[in-house]
């Protein structure tokens, strides 16, 4: 597989931008890129020290705290602190003059991580001993490792049960996949809306179900929904596009193309976690959006970083052919969401360039215009 590479960070906190998007209210949006621009649980089901929301009933935590707290420096184990994201999360909160470490697996990632400040500790999400012992003496967890990992997340809250230790849990926007095929929708989410996945993602709704709920016992735990995150190079989803495009000579949108998904600057996204950490009421769950783009126009920003002819339409068999099932899937839906609580909340503001802006004149460029196809021969994941 190609990485996209990653040069070093540099806070955006304070710079001027062009907002791309303005959140009226949960039910309307305003704005955007330039133009067009823009479940069933499964049968683990466990109580943690506290009454567990029926999976699948969309009920969310409504007996939140209302006050904001901020709290002092505190020693943080941060999992999947060698990723994309936990990386820049790890980086913020050590900057923030907490004490930070990152669970590693092997050598390499205690020398990918000392390289970048942090101090490594060996442990595996698939080893409840080596969590235990890596989590004995801090005073919060943050996982970002894996959004779908359900076993870690049990693993993980019945640890910090009753100690006091703080746990933020990082799922993401795409819990509201609606597989629209590329169609439009007017639905923006908010965090209590009653919401009911589908199948494909309900082990993600109710991992966040589970962590909520923990709350209810006196734990102090928090959900982080982050949107399409972008910014140095790379992400999650917009590497699959370039990828595909750059091994095809062409790039893709799925239908119509006017499906809408949010988004949001990967220094914004650390500095929430920042936020949440020091602010958020135990209970929480925090959309995270600063605009939104059409799959369609990202597509041609796609095609136009690197010199193709314009994006073209495909259907979903050939998106999963392209893409691999997951990522088509991902791509023909929207992900619409209100971000106002992270804002009202935690006193979150986005800083960070738009999306359009980025991918078409900022980091992709530098990392992606150059690429030569030749290089991009990876199969598609399933």
């Amino acid at each position: 597989m190609v990485m996209a590479e990653v040069p070093p960070r540099h806070s955006h906190r304070g710079t001027p931008r062009r907002d791309p998007l303005t959140f009226e209210s949960p039910g309307g949006i305003t704005g955007g890129c330039p133009g067009v621009d823009v479940g069933e649980p499964t049968q683990h089901d466990v109580t943690i020290r506290s009454r567990v929301l029926a999976p699948g009933s969309g009920a969310m935590r409504q007996s939140r705290c209302s006050h904001t707290e901020v709290v002092g420096p505190m020693k943080v184990l941060v999992t999947g602190a060698t990723g994309y994201l936990g990386r820049a999360v790890a980086q913020r909160l050590s900057t923030a003059g907490h004490t930070v470490a990152g669970l590693v697996r092997d050598d390499l990632g205690i020398r990918t991580l000392a390289r970048s400040g942090i101090d490594p500790v060996l442990g595996d999400l698939g080893d409840p001993s080596s969590l235990r012992a890596a989590a004995e003496d801090v005073d919060a967890v943050v996982e970002t490792a894996s959004a779908d990992n359900a076993a870690s997340v049990v693993a993980l809250l019945e640890i910090i049960a009753g100690t006091g230790r703080r746990f933020i849990r990082t799922s993401g926007t795409g819990i509201y996949t609606d597989m629209a095929g590329g169609e439009p929708s007017a639905t923006v989410h908010t965090e209590d809306d009653g919401y009911t996945p589908i199948p494909e993602v309900g082990s993600r709704y109710h991992s966040d179900l589970l962590t909520l709920a923990a709350a209810d016992a006196g734990d102090h735990t928090v959900v982080m929904r982050p949107s399409m995150v972008y910014g140095y190079g790379g992400s999650e989803q917009l590497p699959v596009l370039l990828r595909a495009a750059l091994r095809d000579g062409v790039s893709r949108y799925t239908g119509r193309g006017l499906n809408r998904y949010g988004n949001v600057y990967l220094d914004d996204v650390a500095e929430a976690y920042l936020l949440a950490l020091e602010r958020a009421p135990a209970g929480s769950a925090y959309n995270l959006a600063a605009g939104e783009c059409e799959m369609r126009q990202i597509a041609a920003d796609v095609a136009r970083l690197l010199g193709l002819d314009g994006a073209v339409s495909i259907s979903m068999e050939e998106a999963a052919q392209a893409l691999g099932p997951r990522s088509a899937v991902s791509m023909a839906s929207n992900s619409r969401v209100d971000s106002a609580r992270a804002r009202t909340e935690l006193g979150w503001s986005a800083q960070g360039p738009s999306l359009v802006d980025d991918l078409t004149r900022g980091s992709y460029r530098r990392v992606w215009a150059l690429r030569e196809p030749a290089i991009v021969t990876e199969k598609v994941r399933a």
